[in-house]
């Protein structure tokens, strides 16, 4: 069943559920190579609190530039190293890209981010694993560049969206993931409880079906460093991307 994320929108596989890209969601925003944090072209929501920015370090320690390699449907790369690095990958199709973090011998504070972006992907007290919608867009560069401060051992997959398991009914866990729903439904209810005084949540929802503008966003951000229960009206079946640390429960509306 073919499912779009808006007007602007071409089709890529997704097993079950061909998931189409968000188009014109943005641009790279820093020296090549460097994904923009996703937004979305769609109107803005009525709820968009986000977490407070945090630029990327000017200064720190050196990153040696480390390969991943090329990701496709169905071939993830992944790339492995000690310390902090710069990491590269190129993308080979029209996808959304997931990273997953596996930081979970690190010690000390870990930063996941992207040059030129005022906030990071991940970032927390290790140890620490997290899976991060990292590319949303279509036609951004195939060349993607990631910064990752650690201390210790860590693992870093990048993977094509459409290989994400479709769910379906309330999902609950903890710590940064991203959820493929597969209900059809009006939007989802976030409830979200913060890992502690430091802690907040960035929510991101993408809508796989074909939205009329006039009538709802094709998809959102909302968040904050308070507990909240928000409702994403974008309609399902979509993506939920969830960065936070803490723990949250996303229920798909009728």
């Amino acid at each position: 069943m073919p499912i779009r994320p808006g007007a602007r929108t071409r089709a890529v596989a997704l097993l079950a559920l061909p998931l189409l890209l968000l188009a014109g969601c943005g641009t790279p925003d820093g020296p090549e190579p460097g994904p923009e944090a996703a937004t979305s072209a769609a109107p803005a929501p009525s709820a968009t609190p986000t977490p407070a920015p945090s630029p990327t370090p000017s200064t720190g320690p050196e990153r040696p530039l480390l390969n991943a390699g090329t990701v496709a449907e169905g071939a993830p790369a992944t790339v492995s190293g000690e310390g902090p690095a710069r990491i590269a990958v190129v993308r080979d199709g029209d996808f959304g890209v997931v990273a997953q973090l596996d930081c979970a011998a690190c010690t000390g504070d870990v930063v996941l981010t992207s040059d030129g972006r005022m906030s990071p992907w991940g970032a927390g007290p290790a140890p620490l694993t997290g899976t991060y919608l990292v590319d949303v867009l279509e036609g951004t560069d195939a060349k993607q560049g990631f910064l990752l401060d650690a201390a210790g051992p860590w693992t870093l997959t990048f993977s094509s969206w459409n290989e994400l398991p479709v769910l379906t009914g309330p999902q609950q866990g903890t710590g940064a993931t991203v959820l493929l729903l597969g209900d059809t439904a009006s939007g989802a209810r976030i409830d979200y409880t913060p890992a502690g005084p430091d802690d907040s949540l960035l929510a991101r929802v993408v809508s796989a079906v074909d939205v009329d503008p006039a009538t709802g966003p094709a998809s959102l951000v909302l968040g904050g460093d308070e507990a909240l229960s928000e409702t994403a009206e974008v309609a399902l079946p979509g993506v939920v991307a969830l960065s936070t640390n803490g723990t949250w429960t996303v229920t798909p509306l009728p």
